[in-house]
């Protein structure tokens, strides 16, 4: 199946995923993921966890991770149109349209950052780490140069068998869901 027909179908299996369901698989998804981030280390008052201001599809994490980590940084476009990290408390996002859509960003005033760990979003994710994104290329192009920690976060619905991959498409090291964690 080609990426375009994938992006559709996963679309249409998120978008049949009520609120309900939506807020309690994004609470088991927080615990994964804070047990992981506890398990490996990473929670650390020195940690800057790089994250997402979710989209309507996506996971919301945002309320349990702002419990546990003091540095958080968003994703944000630096004046070249390439992504970068902005240090930021969720509050303190401003809707902007730089990635061509509706999204909560940091002010462009904030400092750009280079995340240690980063919670990547996606349609749809595979077990040895591959990444379905929306089709635009920020977070492939951003990964490139990154070296650290890459987490890839969504709903157990979001996991699938095949994903087509390209050169420029990156791995992720871990997986997490609201059922599971992948570790890559």
């Amino acid at each position: 199946m080609n990426k375009e027909k994938l992006r559709k179908e996963l679309r249409l299996i998120l978008s049949k995923i009520d609120e309900r369901q939506r807020s309690e698989k994004a609470i088991l998804c927080s615990k994964n993921l804070i047990n992981l981030l506890k398990a490996e280390g990473l929670l650390s008052k020195d940690i800057n966890l790089g994250l997402f201001a979710p989209l309507k599809d996506e996971i919301n994490i945002i309320s349990a991770v702002e419990k546990e980590i003091e540095t958080l940084s968003f994703p944000s476009i630096n004046e070249c149109g390439e992504m970068v990290f902005r240090e930021s408390r969720f509050e303190e996002l401003v809707e902007n349209t730089s990635f061509k859509v509706k999204i909560l960003e940091p002010s462009l005033t904030s400092k750009i950052v280079q995340p240690d760990v980063l919670l990547v979003p996606g349609l749809a994710f595979g077990r040895e780490g591959q990444r379905l994104g929306r089709g635009r290329g920020y977070y492939d192009r951003y990964l490139e140069n990154y070296n650290c920690i890459t987490i890839g976060l969504g709903f157990n619905d979001q996991l699938i068998a095949e994903i087509p991959m390209e050169d420029h498409d990156c791995h992720l090291s871990w997986v997490v869901t609201d059922s599971e964690v992948i570790k890559v």
